[in-house]
């Protein structure tokens, strides 16, 4: 790929006819019809969702992809049961596209993205016990986390409906070295919240240590978490991608 058909591919996006809205699937083949390299206007394809990732494409239907609204992330950590409801991602329109390779035979796209940091809000139910045998009873309220230097890889499977294409399946790994969390209220009294207490908390000294623990021991707990959270955003890309393709011609990427 030369320095002077990536300008050209650069000035072909940018000289498009404006419309009321972008579809990524006719400047994907718009792009390749010019003879561009395919994964060249692929990648060029995901760089293009940036610019409608807070607003969405409603002609289209694209939902917005930040924030990333997720209903429920269930998982367990030693024999403590988190639940996070009614979650809100952000941070997933500064990623950084580190790969996009798509292979006609055998009808995959791999793509591999990091994202600079992402910070979440929602709500929390906790409960269960932590070791050695400490019961920490039921606690909910508001949460906060965030994770910084994510690493994501996308696989998505490609067919076809009609003569259009199709993603049949969308595989999402993403890696997290560590996050940190607050949960506010822990330890309500009464189901009442303190909050003139660390984070409302009314056990501040053992919301602490609780927040510690599992704050400390960071890599054990994304080890539970980052398969739910990575099987729940898999889900809305796929929907995304195959919204946002949904005008691509099976052909030109797929034999």
């Amino acid at each position: 790929m030369t320095f002077e058909s990536n300008i050209f591919i650069f000035i072909s996006f940018i000289m498009s006819p404006t419309l009321s809205f972008r579809d990524p699937g006719a400047d994907l083949m718009t792009c390749v019809d010019r003879e561009n390299d395919l994964n060249a206007c692929a990648a060029q394809t995901i760089e293009n969702f940036r610019d409608t990732m807070e607003s969405g494409v409603p002609e289209l239907g694209l939902p917005p992809l930040d924030p990333i609204h997720l209903e429920l992330i269930d998982f367990k950590f030693y024999n403590l049961t988190t639940e996070f409801l009614d979650v809100d991602l952000f941070g997933f329109k500064g990623f950084v596209l580190k790969a996009s390779s798509v292979d006609k035979k055998r009808r995959t796209w791999d793509i591999q993205y990091s994202l600079p940091k992402i910070n979440a809000v929602g709500m929390y139910k906790l409960f269960g016990t932590i070791p050695p045998n400490l019961d920490l009873g039921l606690s909910s309220g508001d949460e906060r986390f965030s994770a910084d230097s994510v690493e994501a890889f996308a696989k998505l499977t490609l067919g076809s409906k009609g003569k259009n294409i199709l993603v049949t399946d969308l595989d999402l790994s993403l890696e997290l070295d560590d996050i940190h969390l607050e949960l506010e209220c822990l330890f309500p009294r009464n189901g009442r919240c303190c909050p003139r207490k660390f984070l409302k908390s009314c056990n501040s000294v053992l919301a602490k240590t609780v927040l510690k623990f599992i704050n400390r021991d960071g890599k054990n707990f994304v080890k539970e978490f980052q398969p739910e959270i990575s099987k729940k955003i898999g889900v809305i890309l796929k929907d995304y991608f195959n919204k946002a393709i949904a005008n691509t011609e099976a052909r030109y990427l797929i034999e």
